[in-house]
């Protein structure tokens, strides 16, 4: 595999396509888009048969998970990405054969590349998830020319240990020997 090194700042644009990406892609969120046009057309079919109230509250839970929830996405990514120090500063990524590896500063965590559960590949990006909630997030602006490559050598390397189970004495290393 080709060491591949880069530094990423995530933008609040980059950081809304994802929590979108996310949140319209879970069970949850596509239950709560179901509601949310089910509500609408109820509205709209049942107009003349509905009181003001009933009309009132199908339009609000309508728009809930159509404009609502992704305003506060937006609205979210945006304070996150002003306030949160780990976001708002530049990462230094470093991707090899061990797996990756991000440092801010004196600060450093690594990833082996069996710790990573998927990847996701969109039109301008690769999200990389180690649990459900957390990933990294690559994209074409933060990494230029090398995207492509930087997508397939991950895509290959976590298909190569997408079966792999470390040895105890491994994982204990990896995590300092305690239970957290």
């Amino acid at each position: 595999m080709t060491e591949l090194n880069f530094d990423a700042k995530l933008s609040a644009g980059e950081l809304y396509a994802f929590s979108m990406r996310h949140t319209y892609r879970s069970m949850s969120g596509i239950f709560g888009l179901i509601i949310s046009f089910a509500s609408l057309i109820i509205c709209v079919v049942r107009f003349k048969h509905l009181d003001k109230t009933a009309v009132m509250a199908l339009i609000i839970i309508g728009l809930i998970f159509t404009v609502i929830q992704p305003i506060m996405l937006w609205s979210k990514a945006k304070a996150q990405v002003r306030k949160n120090k780990s976001i708002n500063a530049t990462l230094h990524y470093n991707i090899n054969d061990d797996g990756i590896t991000v440092s801010q500063g004196e600060q450093e965590a690594k990833v082996k590349w069996y710790q990573i559960r998927k990847t996701v590949v969109v039109k301008n990006a690769i999200y990389i998830y180690m649990s459900p909630v957390r990933a990294f997030i690559f994209t074409k602006n933060q990494c230029g020319e090398d995207f492509s490559d930087l997508v397939n050598n991950i895509q290959k390397k976590v298909e190569q240990y997408k079966d792999y189970e470390p040895e105890e004495d491994e994982t204990d290393v990896e995590s300092g020997g305690t239970d957290e």
